[in-house]
């Protein structure tokens, strides 16, 4: 009896010591299958972080692409705008150049014309026709009391005068006109010059003239 109670104990040991071995087996396994899942896990998170990464690498060219190609875009749109504005004025230039024309025929017609009423009709159609050009851009070359300037003004000659200071516009004999920056006509003036330098004193526009003809 005694032997059989010694044989039980021992292989009541022996199966609970199989069962602490299964156990911890069993515990070891779910500790490695843990950490496989986490390190998977950290992987998989690595990888997807590589992968935003490179979505907003790409976000950001295709944005500067974006960009570059909008500043293009507004560039030739600009420049073609400017293009086509210049066309128009220089267009619009020769038309109104033509139209300039008209006016020395109504200062024509004033001067020859004797009827008051006559007169009064062609000054009227004149004035109009002055305020048509304003419209569309065209203004006066202001001269009268400035200083000679060649590149807008032809000089016919000089006239002695205190009332102005020497070199300046003293007279007007026609209009010039610009259309922006554009000369249209120039304008035909007297200069003023002083009294006594008149025997030393040349045409305005003489020296352009030399200049003109040495060029030839």
């Amino acid at each position: 009896m005694k032997k059989y109670w010694q044989n039980r104990n021992y292989n009541r040991e022996n199966q609970e010591e199989t069962e602490d071995m299964n156990n911890s087996e069993h515990n070891d396994y779910n500790d490695q299958e843990q950490q496989t899942h986490l390190d998977d896990g950290l992987d998989d998170i690595d990888q997807r972080e590589d992968e935003l990464e490179t979505l907003r690498r790409e976000l950001e060219e295709e944005k500067q692409r974006h960009l570059r190609t909008r500043a293009d875009f507004d560039n030739y749109r600009k420049r073609m705008e400017r293009e086509l504005e210049a066309q128009r004025i220089y267009a619009k230039k020769d038309i109104l150049r033509d139209l300039l024309t008209f006016l020395d025929y109504f200062d024509q017609a004033k001067q020859q014309v004797k009827d008051p009423a006559a007169a009064e009709g062609i000054e009227i159609m004149s004035r109009q026709f002055n305020d048509l050009l304003y419209k569309h851009g065209v203004r006066p070359v202001e001269c009268l009391g400035r200083p000679f300037d060649p590149e807008e003004q032809e000089g016919i000659g000089y006239l002695e005068t205190g009332q102005y200071d020497e070199g300046c516009v003293c007279e007007e004999i026609s209009p010039g006109y610009k259309f922006g920056d554009i000369l249209l006509k120039p304008a035909r003036v007297m200069v003023a010059r002083n009294p006594d330098d008149g025997k030393n004193k040349q045409d305005p526009g003489s020296d352009q003239e030399k200049d003109n003809d040495n060029n030839k």
